[in-house]
């Protein structure tokens, strides 16, 4: 999901990757799986920078409140073992 999310805002699978610290390919691969595993296009490819299809708006918005939710839910966590 934090691939989804890094290539709608930077526009780019290859600097979505750099962010990731992943391969660009390995970032094409995962969100192409996710995508066919939805049946939707998130992303309009034929266009540079890349943008985010009408459907893939409402993805990519899930996809935030999701890894907002899993950050808010091992923060507790987090403080713990750092004490």
């Amino acid at each position: 999901m934090q691939y989804v999310i890094s290539v709608a805002k930077l526009g780019s699978f290859s600097k979505a990757a750099d962010e990731c610290a992943a391969d660009q390919s390995t970032v094409s691969q995962q969100i192409k799986t996710f995508e066919d595993r939805m049946n939707v296009e998130i992303f309009d490819r034929t266009s540079i920078p890349i943008t985010v299809t009408p459907a893939g708006k409402e993805i990519v918005e899930q996809c935030e409140k999701i890894v907002n939710q899993v950050e808010e839910m091992i923060a507790p966590f987090k403080k713990k073992r750092s004490l």
